[in-house]
């Protein structure tokens, strides 16, 4: 028994010393474990820096967290050996790192090698060099979304016309050449300012033609550029042919993609052009200036010469004028007289930025031994004197070259608007210069109908009967003016009634618009500037010709009675009236005159008062416009009513009116000056109601497609003006009395065939300083079936001196020159019209068609209803319009009564059923 139990003692032992030396182990292992964490948690520097409290516990509890993860690490390795598992402070970016480190070294190593070894290959001089530029450029071109090249640069012309409503041409830019040669002289002055290493030269140093000389694309300027703009002077880095890869794409914002694509698109050019071509390319196309585009066009537009003609000088200042035109526009200021202390801080800085480049260009050309030393010194720009010494003459932009006044006009109108093409905003004057393709600008002008408008105011202006005029007129007159200028303390340019009336007749001048019922002007005469040569003066010697244009957007006149029509439909739509309103003649005031010398009633009539014609005699609103009586018209506009409703009206369609003026009664009476254009347009109105601004062009197409449609713009809008249709159809009739046997019936003598013809207004400003006649004219009677034969026009005459003068009334001047346009007009319709019928009678009658006794007839009588009187009254008188002899000729010429055979007694039938019916005007 003892020795069992000594024996399970001994066991006991031995388990219990088992146990304490697992506990000691695991005590142990438990302490490393510990002080691992600890050592990792806490570092050397903190254990000999000391940390506090705060942070001893924080570091504890990582301390903490780390143990407890090395157990559960442990659990895992005893679940299974194999699995890898980070050590717990094992960082977990170690391995990622170390590969990074090893491995990294190793990659770069490879790429620095290839990388220099292809810059190697692209750089060093011979047939690789910028190989890999162009290796990449075209992957990248056909690869990515890129627009693509011309198939040559000479498809990428330029032309633009201008053209009337039958498809004749007022004007014409023509087909820009690309491909004529150009002198070298014009390449060198080009490279000194814009690009010195586009090609090699023989004064370069070797290292600059081995390798500077670039294929397109500048990196080393690249580089400078993006340095300069970085420390705050930013510059442009583009070279020639990315400028022309620029022009290609129409890129117009600066943009990191956009300078992407257009290095793509220079290495392109310059592999499949080369940079011959491509420099040929710029040269024809750059802007050089204000509206000026090539080198060919500076040199005719600055210079009057040929581009062959010019010196190395004269072709860098074209150069330098690229790519800011108001660096010329600076320099002229200069050549026209101005000293730098007279400009402007912009002028005087755009012209040293001009200077500076010229001079930069001259010692680069001087360095490549171009020009001579004694030949930089005589060019180099130093002053205003040697500004003007590089032979600049005056020019006009090459929108306004030989000009008459259509073209002159449109292209102003053309270049008053942006357009949007290819996704892209345009100016009227890229449009017209410097867009690829061909640009058709579509007018409804009628050149026929323009020039005879010129050629009948020059014959008018020059006639003895109007200078008869002038000098009646004028006969006390001139003195007042010659006082005017002796109160001024002036010398008048005349010292007699004859020199005052040569100085008269140089300054008249004249001026008309038609449109047609859309609003589209159809013939445009600004003055008589362009019609007698005023263009043809000698520029070069220092002379500029000054084109007044009477008849401009902006350009104004005095209504005077043409407003009366409009005042007598609104007081028929607000205040009750009709045409059959009796209205007294009363003036509104009385005071002093002083043009009269003493006090006088106002407003005063045109007429003198007479046993017809007393004061206080009552018209008619009818009667009040055709004797154009002015003191209804004041008491009418005086009622609020009225003139409110008046302005309203005004206001509406944006009519530009001084609003002072409008607060008293001369408005009424058109003492207030409206724009020209405008004023037409309110005319336009009485046709249809509606409002629109005369403009000229109707469509601009680019290539056959539309970019510009008038009726879908702004400027093509119709607003309602007129739109009480009875009204304006009462004072239609109205109007056309006035031409009938009131103010305008003095066209009869230039146009006998008027009579329910033309409808208007005429209006004399006070002693007769100006003049004008607003009508419409139709052809046929029937305006409402020829409705596309509608048209309104203005006539305005004035002085270009002003002073004390008179120009005449507007009967006598106007009213003329407007009876002339619809004769010529009426005549032309009526010879259209008989010979359609007589072809068309040829084509439906045998016995008519070869038998020339029938057409002498047909002749004889018409020729009777047009000169012959019934009675006392010319026949003429009772046929009205083309519509009514188109009825008359289609009698004469019918086969069943068969007046052409010479049937006199039916003819006589004829005439008497026209005389005898009653005559109705047709008005819509």
């Amino acid at each position: 028994m003892p020795s069992d139990d000594s024996h399970s003692q001994k066991q006991h032992n031995s388990s219990s010393a088992g146990s304490e030396e697992k506990n000691d182990q695991q005590i142990l292992k438990q302490q490393a474990i510990k002080f691992k964490a600890y050592q990792h948690t806490f570092s050397k520097r903190d254990i000999k820096n000391g940390i506090s409290e705060k942070n001893i516990g924080k570091r504890l509890r990582e301390s903490k967290q780390l143990e407890d993860s090395y157990y559960k690490y442990l659990k895992e390795l005893e679940k299974n050996p194999n699995k890898k598992i980070i050590f717990p402070w094992e960082n977990p970016y170690k391995r990622m790192i170390f590969l990074l480190t090893y491995w990294t070294p190793r990659f770069l190593q490879w790429i620095s090698v290839t990388v220099f070894s292809l810059l190697l290959l692209n750089t060093i001089p011979g047939p690789t060099q910028h190989i890999v530029e162009f290796f990449i450029a075209r992957t990248i071109y056909d690869t990515a979304p890129i627009q693509r090249l011309p198939e040559s640069l000479a498809t990428y012309a330029h032309s633009a016309q201008i053209i009337d409503s039958r498809g004749a041409v007022i004007k014409s830019y023509g087909k820009r050449e690309l491909t004529e040669e150009i002198p070298g002289a014009a390449k060198m002055a080009l490279l000194a300012c814009e690009d010195h290493y586009l090609l090699p030269h023989p004064k370069n140093p070797w290292h600059v033609n081995s390798f500077l000389i670039h294929a397109g694309v500048s990196w080393v300027n690249l580089a400078g550029a993006m340095k300069d703009t970085l420390f705050g002077n930013p510059r442009g880095a583009s070279t020639i042919v990315m400028q022309n890869a620029k022009k290609i794409l129409g890129n117009s914002d600066r943009t990191v993609a956009n300078k992407l694509e257009e290095i793509i698109i220079a290495y392109m050019m310059v592999a499949k052009f080369g940079k011959d071509k491509n420099l040929d390319f710029y040269i024809n196309t750059v802007p050089v200036g204000s509206n000026i585009y090539g080198f060919s066009s500076a040199a005719r537009s600055y210079f009057k010469m040929e581009l062959s003609e010019l010196s190395l000088q004269q072709l860098v200042a074209i150069s330098s004028f690229i790519p800011n035109h108001n660096r010329q526009l600076a320099f002229y200021q200069v050549v026209r007289g101005k000293n730098f202390e007279q400009l402007d801080a912009s002028q005087l800085r755009h012209a040293k930025e001009a200077i500076n480049k010229i001079n930069l260009a001259l010692a680069y050309l001087r360095e490549q031994e171009e020009i001579s030393a004694e030949q930089y010194l005589q060019w180099r720009l130093s002053d205003e004197e040697s500004i003007r010494d590089i032979g600049f003459r005056e020019y006009r932009s090459p929108l306004y070259g030989e000009e008459e006044w259509t073209s002159w006009n449109v292209i102003k109108e053309v270049s008053s608007r942006t357009y949007m093409l290819d996704g892209r905003r345009i100016s009227g004057a890229e449009l017209m210069l410097d867009v690829r393709g061909d640009v058709v600008v579509e007018t409804a002008v009628d050149l026929d109908v323009v020039e005879k408008s010129k050629e009948f105011i020059v014959s008018y202006l020059n006639s003895p009967g109007y200078q008869k005029i002038l000098q009646q007129r004028n006969a006390d007159t001139w003195k007042k003016d010659r006082e005017r200028y002796e109160q001024k303390k002036q010398i008048p340019p005349y010292t007699d009634f004859k020199g005052f009336m040569e100085n008269l007749y140089q300054n008249v001048n004249a001026g008309l618009i038609i449109v047609n019922q859309s609003g589209e002007i159809i013939s445009y005469v600004g003055g008589k500037e362009f019609i007698l040569g005023g263009l043809d003066i000698p520029l070069d010697e220092g002379a500029e010709p000054i084109i007044i244009d009477l008849m401009n957007k902006q350009a104004t006149l005095t209504p005077s009675s043409t407003i009366k029509p409009v005042i007598a439909y609104f007081a028929m739509t607000d205040n009750q009236a009709n045409l059959q309103t009796l209205l007294a003649d009363k003036p509104m005031e009385y005071k002093y005159v002083e043009s009269a010398g003493k006090e006088v009633w106002l407003p005063r009539n045109w007429f003198p008062y007479d046993q017809e014609h007393f004061l206080g005699r009552q018209y008619s609103l009818l009667e009040a416009q055709v004797l154009s009586v002015n003191t209804i018209f004041a008491r009418l506009y005086a009622n609020k009513r009225i003139s409110s409703a008046l302005l309203l009206a005004f206001d509406r369609i944006g009519l530009r009116y001084n609003r002072d003026d409008a607060r008293f009664w001369p408005f009424g009476i058109g003492a207030s000056d409206v724009p020209v254009q405008q004023w037409l347009g309110v005319y336009n109105a009485f046709l249809d109601g509606n409002f629109r601004e005369p403009s000229f062009v109707k469509r601009i197409l680019v290539d056959g497609q539309v970019l510009f449609e008038r009726h879908r713009e702004p400027v093509g809008r119709t607003i309602a003006l007129f739109d009480s249709k009875k009204e304006r159809e009462d004072e239609m009739r109205a109007l056309y009395e006035v031409c009938n046997r009131g103010t305008g019936a003095g066209m009869k003598t230039e146009f006998p065939f008027h009579k329910n013809l033309v409808s208007g207004k005429t209006g004399t400003a006070p002693q007769g300083r100006s003049s004008l006649f607003v009508s419409h004219f139709n052809p046929y009677q029937d305006r409402q079936g020829h409705a596309e034969k509608n048209m309104t026009m203005i006539v305005f005459m004035t002085t270009n001196s002003g002073g004390v003068t008179s120009i005449g009334t507007s009967a006598q001047g106007p009213v003329k020159i407007a009876g002339q346009i619809y004769h010529h007009l009426f005549e032309k319709e009526l010879r259209n019209m008989m010979d359609e019928e007589i072809e068309k009678a040829k084509r439906s009658n045998p016995h008519f068609r070869n038998n020339h006794i029938y057409w002498a007839n047909v002749d004889r009588y018409m020729k009777r209803l047009f000169e012959e009187k019934s009675g006392k009254e010319y026949i003429h008188d009772s046929i009205f319009g083309v519509d009514m002899y188109q009825e008359a000729l289609q009698q004469i010429l019918n086969s069943t009564n068969q007046i052409y055979t010479g049937r006199d007694d039916l003819f006589n039938e004829l005439v008497r059923y026209y005389t005898n019916q009653e005559k109705i005007v047709k008005i819509n």
